[in-house]
């Protein structure tokens, strides 16, 4: 009813909408007053609310304040938290975001994801390194900084793993190493999704990822659906 009359959270404009975090990216996100801090996975986005991981001891009421890049630029903005929800908390769209950088070139090719699934190996990296028999898993969510790596068991939020995957039939397959930012369980198929952050790429696996990301969007235009 508030909402009807006028009262409730207003819809993001087009020009902010360009400023919002990304679904499946990552934030960093504060709460003020003492609260907590961490990197949480932006779960769901629409025209009013925003979803993203519960960190422990987050309230209804309070306010969050969300640092973060996307395709665009780097920005910043405080946002209350309107209900939590399992796992997840909802915070209302803000009306104003801080631009902190805007991007261009490179920094763009940096931040764009590309929706594809490829098959891949997995295993636990302890102390940044493979150990055991890789078991199978495909990625999907691909960038320069991270992927969401699709398994058949639980992993614990920052677990790091060794994820093997082809990006080009003509080279030997990419092993980067990953941190499991968040799992989510994918109801469909009773697997969980976890967001992974790559750490230590070289600089000929950045240009292969990106070759790939380049080759798939390219893919997709010529049928139409970029």
């Amino acid at each position: 009813m508030l909402r009807m009359l006028g009262f409730g959270p207003k819809p993001a404009t087009a020009q902010l909408k360009l400023k919002l975090p990304q679904i499946n990216s990552f934030v960093d996100l504060t709460m003020t007053g003492g609260g907590p801090r961490g990197s949480v996975c932006v779960e769901g986005l629409n025209e009013r609310s925003l979803t993203v991981g519960s960190l422990p001891g987050t309230k209804p009421g309070g306010t969050g304040v969300f640092s973060y890049s996307n395709t665009v630029g780097r920005f910043r903005f405080s946002a209350k938290c309107t209900e939590l929800r399992g796992g997840y908390a909802l915070f209302a769209i803000p009306e104003r975001i801080e631009t902190l950088q805007v991007f261009s070139g490179a920094q763009q090719r940096s931040a764009v994801r590309i929706d594809a699934t490829v098959p891949s190996q997995w295993r636990f990296a302890p102390n940044g390194k493979g150990t055991g028999d890789y078991v199978r898993g495909s990625l999907t969510d691909i960038s320069r900084s991270g992927a969401s790596l699709i398994v058949d068991r639980e992993v614990k939020k920052g677990t790091f793993v060794e994820a093997r995957f082809n990006v080009s039939t003509a080279a030997a397959p990419l092993v980067l190493l990953g941190e499991v930012m968040r799992s989510s369980a994918i109801e469909s198929s009773k697997r969980l999704s976890l967001g992974l952050r790559f750490h230590g790429v070289k600089p000929e696996e950045d240009r292969a990822i990106m070759e790939f990301i380049n080759k798939r969007q390219a893919e997709r235009r010529n049928r139409g659906l970029a």
